[in-house]
């Protein structure tokens, strides 16, 4: 007995270790590009890594980052998991997002292995769910907010069954101070107070230790968003958020049902179909080949497809046009993104999998070995197809890709912030005019205002979900001539407006222009709206023809770049009026 527990614990040991290291060589080849390697730059490197570059530059000081849209408020780029900023401190912002990455997949992988195998007992399902489920392309900038999910309820499990309490407490606290209460928190909470409700009615002795967790989490989020949170209350901000003015478009209820169903919601695509549709298969085959555990495992596998019903639910009926009509009375809080919930459903999608199976290994231990075998093969099809299509969807595919052909057509870190042309331009400004970047003002234009904040400029724009309405309406009357041009300009800025950027009708939806030999051949923008504004310098990624039509005077015929670059960047002058 002792020699078949010893053995069983070697087994268990092998499934995490082999398992654990599938899921950390996928960091590698981003780790040996370094800077050259690829990350997403869609709410990554053009917001999020910007939030906690300049928020590590400000750290406990002031209210404002005066980098930032001319001085906004610090609530303008609210982290996602906050503890990670000390990362930043360094100001090696590639290896600080590259750690986050590391933490990310070994939490992911560590949670979704502890959660599996308390639920199933089978340490094989937990690795091989474990493994799928720390690949996910979920981007690090959000720390723990979709990685660490499964090991919080892995947390909730042992505080019901009174186990390992210390660290089920301090994972809750580590889990608070890196995920953000706005895009999964407030969702985590709710289901933390139907679970205390459960623990009410059926573990009465396991209440009191479920709302001490539940409290730790809460007070903690309630500390790292006092500002917002004062904001949406209606004190400690004097500024109307621009998102009162957001336009909302409702969707289908049934198309968005079937989208959020089979794909998942934004940022939170899982490729979970095929273990759904295995999973389902295997539901009913335990129903038809009964054994020891297929009860509990059934059970399970309900709660959660229970739970990612009433996710997809939600969040269908919330971008519905029912759900619009009803957040249009909200006012700001009718911004509020509740399909985030969908944030949590790839911790239950990858839990449902790992009870199928469960319930293909009894079926096939116990039952039938043919059945058995047939299910497992199934579900062995279902994780290869997902692995590959996992691996295939995120950066790990342009990373190995960029390794292998260093000129593989995707945006690298470096790239995209334009690292080693700021510094030119930087340096110009500087011998040229004797100015330092705190004292003057840029825009970019078909270049990301992210490179230039990166580099320490103060920018005059910028990507926020919060800033000031009354600062959205000064901007665009710069962006007047271009956006009575283009109604997809207009409709983009007016009605939504996160991005307060320099567009233009010649390239909509198009914010970075690689240096291909495009140029603006009539580009308008209100000089004398951008001079008052305080802009001194205009960055633009393409030479403009009628420039000094239009008040900008070029400083050097000569653009600024580097051989590698993927930006060419001319510098023009604000004249006066």
């Amino acid at each position: 007995m002792r020699r078949s527990s010893l053995s069983e614990e070697k087994k268990n040991k092998a499934f995490f270790f082999a398992g654990l290291a599938a899921v950390l060589l996928t960091v590698l080849p981003g780790i040996l590009l370094g800077e050259n390697a690829v990350f997403t730059y869609h709410d990554q490197l053009d917001g999020e890594v910007i939030a906690y570059v300049l928020q590590a530059r400000h750290l406990f000081r002031g209210e404002i980052l005066p980098e930032f849209m001319d001085g906004a408020s610090k609530t303008a780029l609210t982290m996602p998991a906050p503890v990670f900023v000390l990362l930043f401190l360094s100001g090696n912002v590639c290896a600080a997002l590259t750690t986050m990455l590391i933490v990310g997949r070994f939490f992911g992988f560590l949670g979704m292995y502890l959660l599996a195998k308390e639920v199933t007992g089978n340490a094989g399902a937990a690795a091989i769910t474990g493994v799928m489920f720390g690949w996910l392309p979920f981007l690090p900038v959000y720390g723990l907010s979709q990685f660490g999910i499964p090991l919080l309820f892995w947390c909730a499990l042992q505080l019901k069954e009174g186990r390992h309490k210390l660290w089920a407490y301090l994972y809750t606290a580590l889990y608070a101070l890196a995920s953000s209460l706005v895009l999964v928190g407030f969702g985590i909470l709710g289901m933390g107070i139907l679970w205390m409700l459960m623990c009410l009615w059926k573990y009465r002795e396991a209440l009191l230790r479920t709302f001490g967790a539940w409290l730790l989490l809460l007070g903690i989020y309630v500390v790292e968003n006092f500002r917002l949170l004062a904001q949406l209350l209606g004190f400690g901000e004097d500024f109307v958020s621009h998102k009162s003015e957001y336009a909302l478009d409702a969707d289908s209820f049934v198309g968005l049902l079937g989208q959020y169903l089979t794909k998942g919601g934004q940022h939170s695509e899982d490729c979970h179909l095929l273990l759904l549709a295995a999973a389902l298969i295997l539901l009913l085959l335990g129903f038809v080949c009964k054994t020891s555990g297929t009860g509990s495992l059934q059970k399970n596998m309900g709660i959660c497809l229970g739970w990612n019903g009433f996710f997809v639910l939600a969040a269908a009926f919330w971008d519905s046009a029912p759900g619009i009509w009803l957040r249009d009375r909200l006012s700001v809080l009718g911004a509020f993104q509740l399909d985030r919930l969908l944030w949590i459903a790839p911790c239950f999608w990858y839990l449902l999998f790992a009870c199928a199976i469960a319930l293909g290994a009894g079926i096939f231990a116990e039952r039938s070995r043919a059945a058995g075998g047939i299910a497992l093969a199934l579900l062995s099809a279902a994780a290869l197809v997902t692995g590959a299509q996992i691996l295939l969807s995120g950066d790990v595919k342009s990373n190995v890709q960029k390794l292998r052909n260093p000129d593989y057509p995707m945006l690298s870190f470096r790239e995209y912030y334009a690292l080693g042309v700021m510094e030119q331009v930087e340096e110009y400004l500087r011998e040229t005019t004797g100015q330092k970047p705190e004292e003057y003002r840029v825009v970019s234009l078909g270049i990301d205002p992210a490179a230039a904040l990166y580099q320490g400029f103060y920018c005059l724009d910028g990507y926020s979900n919060n800033y000031s309405l009354e600062y959205k309406h000064t901007f665009r009357k710069i962006l007047e001539p271009e956006l009575d041009r283009s109604d997809y300009l207009r409709e983009y800025f007016d009605n939504w407006g996160n991005r307060c950027y320099l567009f233009s009708s010649e390239c909509p939806g198009y914010y970075t222009i690689e240096k291909n030999g495009f140029y603006f051949q009539d580009y308008r923008l209100n000089t004398k709206a951008l001079s008052e504004l305080g802009g001194d310098y205009l960055f633009s990624a393409a030479y403009i023809t009628n420039a000094s039509e239009q008040g900008l005077k070029l400083l050097r015929e000569e653009p600024f770049e580097t051989d590698d670059s993927y930006y060419r960047i001319f510098v023009y002058e604000v004249e006066e009026p």
